[in-house]
């Protein structure tokens, strides 16, 4: 029987190994070129299905160009569009009375902990279900 279990064990050992000593390699290259392209790849994807039209190399590395041409101009625009959007809220509490904030406030609250606890039950029924398979 302990002839039986080293069979098993060393095989396995061995893989297990190698398997993380090739991780680790990979990992360390990948993060070599991640960081030098890391600001590129923020815009170094392709639109929703174009990934599916068969595009040339050539017209993937325009699209790129694109994206990287527009994506800062439209992230700019996108944190002004948010600050305004506080703004906005915020001169709109300031109509509301004391009273009134107040009960915002507790609606919120309440909002909040009912995602909250939406969500947890959500997740538990999805591990019944997935323990039940």
């Amino acid at each position: 029987m302990r002839r039986s279990v080293h069979r098993f064990l060393v095989p396995l050992l061995a893989i297990a190994i190698t398997a993380g000593a090739m991780t680790a390699l990979a990992q360390k290259s990948s993060s070599k070129s991640s960081a030098k392209d890391k600001a590129a790849s923020k815009y170094h994807r392709l639109p929703t299905y174009y990934g599916r039209l068969k595009l040339k190399d050539e017209q993937k590395e325009e699209i790129y160009e694109l994206k990287e041409k527009y994506g800062s101009q439209i992230d700019e625009l996108q944190e002004q569009l948010a600050e305004l959007k506080e703004e906005q809220a915020e001169e709109i509490k300031d109509v509301l009375t004391r009273t009134q904030v107040t009960a915002l406030n507790k609606l919120i609250a309440a909002r909040s902990s009912s995602k909250t606890k939406s969500s947890s039950k959500k997740s538990s029924s999805k591990s019944k279900s997935s323990s039940k398979d």
